[in-house]
């Protein structure tokens, strides 16, 4: 499997109107596929799948970004509901999560730069 890349993820969301609705708002994304029972959304060659379910999946998106903190206060201005803000983090980044639809959490996290 050592040729294989990672290029998608697949989450259940029990409203997928409202989760549509929310990456649109929040992210300014559009759906690269819609029908009743599922959305497609890309970040260049990574693509999120939300499936119309019964539950929500938990799963946590991780953005890496170059300012931590503007990314995130820019979400949360547009709606985004704060977990928590930007910190320092002991692994070696600045992380901070906003509450995505459904079980879904996002991150922002830059990484420090590295001294030599």
């Amino acid at each position: 499997m050592s040729n294989a890349k990672l290029n998608h993820g697949h989450a259940r969301v029990r409203d997928l109107g409202r989760a549509v609705s929310w990456f649109e708002t929040v992210f300014g994304v559009v759906p690269t596929y819609r029908d009743d029972r599922l959305a497609s959304f890309s970040w260049g060659s990574f693509s999120l799948l939300l499936d119309a379910g019964d539950v929500d999946s938990a799963m946590t998106l991780g953005f890496a970004s170059v300012d931590c903190d503007k990314d995130f206060h820019d979400v949360v201005a547009k709606g985004a509901v704060a977990i928590e803000s930007p910190a320092d983090r002991p692994w070696g980044a600045r992380a901070a999560y906003v509450r995505g639809p459904g079980a879904l959490t996002v991150e922002f996290e830059q990484l420090a730069k590295r001294s030599r």
